[in-house]
């Protein structure tokens, strides 16, 4: 059985976002934040909390600032802050949930077990205050499903929020479901539940991407190749979806079409690093080891600390 971490972070990630009192802001910082604009971002607020110590708004567009740019103790610093300010607004316990989560992902086993009920009372305050924000559903049924027994994981209370989001948005309560039966081997299950999720919102790419991606875990890349294309087709300007198709050419060993899909993603973002990384996994395929070096070192220029930083080390000096 393969171990559990506290947070599925990819899965929350995919599935949520934050909801912005527009009335209580200023726009302009929300807006630096969509672009991804984070420094600017982050001496916009700070400049707006140095003009009013007591803005808990401000507060939490900081917060969330420091989470992107994974500064979890300074997000911790802010969103504290912010409930300090405030304790009744939903969206703050949920943000807080998250910055711990992501904290415990990364923390031995004897921090996760402080910081484990941290994260699940943060989700559950957050429905408390508010039954209908989605997100803390999220965070409450990816909290049950990933956690072990003994900090409070559990598939039938992880089950009962699903079927919370559900309600509340069909398309987001299949993908939940999907994501279940799939940690469950259930893979017809899980494929149907995809499948509904895609028929429940069929402009959103996020169902083409899951769908896709259970493919490749199936190694069904023909299928997953079909979703991609989809993928693509509905958000042409995302350098994540041609990275995506990427990854279901390399799956067929079609390393020359995959090389052109990274390409197509780095076009787009010139630091996306799980393309430069993947591309780097092509060249190596097809034997050229020095473009592999090559590659493989750029994504370390890029992503230092990335997910795959310790793979490309390890590449390198194999490859060498």
């Amino acid at each position: 059985m393969k171990p559990r971490c506290l947070i599925s972070a990819y899965l929350c990630a995919a599935l949520s976002f934050f909801v912005t009192a527009s009335a209580q802001v200023d726009s302009t910082g929300i807006k630096l934040i969509d672009q991804k604009k984070l420094d600017e971002a982050r001496t916009f607020f700070e400049g707006k909390l140095k003009a009013n110590p007591n803005d808990d708004e401000s507060e939490y567009q900081l917060a969330r600032v420091f989470l992107f740019q994974g500064k979890m103790d300074d997000a911790e610093d802010a969103i504290d802050e912010a409930l300090d300010l405030n304790e009744k607004d939903a969206r703050f316990h949920f943000l807080r949930g998250q910055v711990l989560g992501q904290i415990a992902a990364n923390a031995n086993i004897f921090k996760q077990g402080i910081l484990a009920p941290k994260v699940k009372n943060a989700f559950l305050r957050a429905v408390e205050l508010d039954s209908t924000l989605v997100e803390a559903h999220i965070g409450l049924y990816n909290y049950y499903i990933m956690a072990p027994g003994i900090m409070g994981g559990s598939d039938e209370k992880a089950l009962e929020q699903a079927d919370i989001v559900l309600r509340l948005s069909s398309y987001r309560g299949h993908i939940l479901l999907a994501n279940f039966h799939q940690q469950k081997d259930e893979f017809t299950a899980a494929e149907d539940e995809y499948k509904k999720a895609i028929s429940a919102e069929p402009k959103r790419t996020g169902g083409y991407k899951f769908l896709g991606y259970f493919y490749v875990s199936q190694k069904r890349y023909d299928e997953a190749v079909v979703q991609f294309e989809n993928y693509v087709a509905l958000d042409p300007s995302n350098p994540d979806a041609y990275d995506s198709f990427g990854d279901a050419l390399l799956g067929q060993e079609k390393y020359d079409d995959a090389i052109e899909k990274y390409n197509a993603a780095l076009l787009l973002d010139k630091t996306f690093s799980s393309s430069i990384y993947q591309l780097g996994a092509c060249y190596e395929k097809k034997g050229m080891s020095a473009k592999a070096v090559e590659t493989y070192q750029w994504y370390l220029s890029v992503a230092p600390a990335g997910r795959f930083a310790d793979s490309a080390k390890r590449k390198i000096k194999d490859l060498s």
